[in-house]
């Protein structure tokens, strides 16, 4: 097999960022792109771009879908993600230095779309872009655009990498053209179950779930394995907020309170989360919060939002790498080369401590959208098509990411992150402390 190994296709390579260590240049100014030396080429790409006009490239245009979350960022600069648009140019120009691309005569053209993360009609509409404007062969895109990424999938059967985890049912809907980085959201919740019970989390305890009726799937995965290790949820409510906040999260608290339940399970966004922790808070009750990664609670920034009264010591089960630099571990080769790699890029100098900021993981995200999509079109072979494109992906398997587990994809199975740790809140810090190694999510 001549094709790259998995390590080779998820990072930037050392040489680009000694580069940028050296001070060399950007894309210059005459259209020509500067690039690092590589002693070991992907098959098919082009280490000497003076032998390419890029008037006789191929261009493979790829939509990269991003949330705008400027309105969050203005109330508090901690939400800022950064430029993504610069985030990805920089890796498209890495690979390039690196002689990546052009890849079997194809380069690859960016074309950029930003949503807004409440705004479902908006993420309707730039599925629509992307297929009818701007004629892509495939999007990647990030937090939030579940609506849209089924969208392109379903309407469009354009190949569509998300970023967020979906409802089983949202992946046979759009197979075989919708793929996620994260478990699908029924997988995760049995694992939950499977984490939580292993860990005697369920001893002496009254379970109340507080869900979104948008996470239906997922309610229904939570209540069935509980049930399969002998448990139940005694309050069960449903909420129509819609990630937005409604009257049940005041509601939910009281039921809670009323009905004796130490263990709180919130399927709802973050807006009610918060809402659901102060009314707790006034009414000096405190349950013991099942955490894990749910419409973006988890992460230094946005867990720090929470009313700290509530959280502090708060366990967690994490799909992503959140907490490795509280506890002293080294970040992956693959984070790394993606932070050397964007410095080097954009001069901004991104500092890697903890608490994480939202742009530091915004970086990362963009750097595993990217090297899917790339090991993807590696393995779809000279003849690009849509479909090999999708058999391509199909093959990744323990696929080493740069802010999540190792993914892997397979025939049928689109959803990719199936490992996770243990992490811990402080309010110390005001951060996630890793407090176990990446585990293997338990096949049901």
């Amino acid at each position: 097999d001549a094709s790259p190994s998995d390590d080779t296709l998820s990072t930037t390579s050392e040489a680009a960022a000694e580069s940028g260590a050296n001070g060399d240049a950007s894309p210059s100014d005459d259209g020509n792109v500067n690039q690092s030396d590589s002693e070991d080429p992907v098959e098919g790409s082009n280490t000497n771009l003076e032998e390419y006009s890029y008037d006789d490239l191929e261009m493979v245009k790829i939509g990269f879908a991003y949330p705008d979350v400027s309105a969050f960022a203005i109330l508090n600069k901690k939400f800022s993600i950064g430029d993504p648009e610069e985030q990805a140019t920089a890796v498209l120009d890495g690979w390039r230095r690196e002689g990546l691309l052009p890849l079997n005569g194809r380069d690859i053209e960016l074309v950029f779309r930003n949503f807004p993360i409440l705004n479902t009609s908006q993420k309707l509409g730039v599925c629509t872009s992307f297929s009818q404007d701007d004629e892509v062969f495939a999007v990647v895109s990030g937090r939030d655009f579940t609506a849209g990424a089924e969208c392109l999938a379903t309407r469009y059967a354009i190949p569509v990498i998300d970023l967020n985890a979906a409802p089983p049912s949202t992946y046979v809907r759009g197979a075989p053209w919708f793929f996620t980085l994260r478990s699908n959201e029924s997988e995760v919740m049995w694992n939950l179950v499977q984490w939580a019970q292993n860990r005697g989390e369920f001893e002496d305890s009254k379970i109340g779930l507080f869900w979104d009726t948008r996470s239906e799937e997922a309610a229904d995965a939570f209540k069935e394995a509980l049930a399969e290790f002998g448990h139940e949820v005694v309050v069960d409510i449903p909420s129509d907020g819609e990630g937005v906040g409604s009257p049940q999260d005041q509601i939910s608290v009281e039921r809670f309170a009323a009905e004796g339940v130490n263990i709180a399970v919130l399927l709802v966004g973050t807006s009610s989360v918060t809402n659901f922790m102060a009314f707790s808070e006034r009414q000096d009750y405190h349950p013991k919060y099942l955490a894990f990664e749910w419409a973006g609670q988890i992460g230094d920034v946005a867990s720090a939002s929470l009313p700290q009264e509530q959280f502090d010591g708060a366990i967690a089960m994490a799909l992503s790498r959140v907490g490795e630099i509280a506890a002293g571990n080294p970040l992956s080769v693959q984070a790394d080369a993606c932070l050397d790699n964007y410095v080097r890029f954009s001069g901004n100098d991104i500092e890697r401590t903890s608490p994480e900021t939202a742009e530091f993981v915004q970086i990362l995200y963009t750097c595993d959208l990217m090297s899917v999509l790339y090991a993807g079109l590696v393995r779809a072979g000279e003849e690009l098509t849509k479909e090999k494109f999708v058999s391509g992906l199909e093959g990744l398997e323990g696929f080493p990411l740069a802010s999540w587990g190792d993914l892997t994809f397979g025939s049928g199975d689109h959803s990719g992150v199936q490992q996770f740790r243990t992490i811990e809140w402080s309010t110390d810090c005001l951060c996630w402390t890793a407090v176990s190694q990446m585990s293997d999510f338990v096949v049901r």
